[in-house]
């Protein structure tokens, strides 16, 4: 059971805590990035804070998807956190909306406080208070595991050649097989449809890394979709694959004082 996470003006007599246990004062489009990056899978999280930054581990309810997101201290304009991890449970879509009334050249300022288990947000002249969700509450994902021994195959590339492999896949299909081809240098996207066939071929040459490796294996778009809704245009995405294995996903974020890490699990086993 969650607790109330509507959103209201502050009024005169809700002020933010002059002992909050946490304050920040971040660019409106940097908190937007953080937010909308976790968004695409789940719609709320435990955001963990310490002096070192921000930090959430979550996976999406059918357990298919996960997403790694961390932001340096440096990140924020002011930044003013315990030693000790505070874990406080979010309402993304509620933030974000606050969040997003927000011009682009505006700072938000945040406040917690932890008496009152409310999170303080003024953009400008307006104020708002958000119920914090208890942590214990919110789907976690399971202890992390390390996949790189399941990882044959890096490659790089422009986020848009990502997106347009994904957006091309999800016109015939709601899957697509991706992997690396060792023989021709290639990274590759297939999806078949019922009538229809696409595939997306990219040359080592063409990628801002390659190291190959067997790599092949099938993945539901409906996550791949919501990961490409997530991915810079304009800067390079890291893609580590293998044979079965899932599909990790990375790309910087906040000027690259953060970075974004989605996993994927293969949809279907291959006969």
């Amino acid at each position: 059971m969650t607790q109330d996470t509507a959103t209201r003006p502050a009024t005169n007599h809700v002020e933010a805590p002059a002992d909050a246990a946490f304050t920040a004062i971040a660019s409106a489009p940097i908190l937007e990035t953080i937010l909308d990056d976790v968004a695409v899978l789940v719609d709320e999280c435990v955001l963990r804070v310490d002096t070192d930054g921000v930090s959430v581990d979550a996976m999406d309810p059918a357990t298919v998807a996960m997403v790694s997101l961390s932001v340096d201290a440096e990140a924020f304009e002011a930044y003013d956190a315990p030693d000790e991890v505070l874990r406080l449970g979010i309402d993304i879509e509620r933030l974000g909306d606050v969040v997003g009334m927000a011009d682009a050249d505006q700072a938000v300022r945040l406040a917690v406080d932890l008496e009152r288990r409310t999170l303080h947000v003024r953009v400008g002249e307006l104020a708002y208070t958000l119920a914090l969700i208890d942590p214990d509450a919110v789907r976690s994902p399971p202890d992390r595991v390390d996949l790189a021994d399941q990882f044959e195959a890096t490659v790089g590339l422009p986020g848009r050649e990502f997106s347009r492999a994904v957006a091309a896949a999800d016109m015939v299909s709601d899957h697509l097989e991706a992997g690396v081809s060792e023989s021709e240098e290639r990274f590759y996207v297939r999806a078949d449809g019922d009538a229809d066939t696409v595939a997306v071929d990219v040359p080592a040459e063409d990628c801002t890394a390659f190291d190959s490796g067997p790599a092949r294996s099938l993945f539901s778009l409906q996550y791949l979709s919501a990961v490409e809704r997530a991915v810079p245009a304009d800067d390079p995405v890291r893609l580590r694959l293998g044979e079965e294995a899932p599909v990790e996903v990375e790309f910087d974020v906040a000027d690259g004082d953060g970075s974004v890490r989605y996993v994927v699990s293969p949809r279907l086993t291959r006969s």
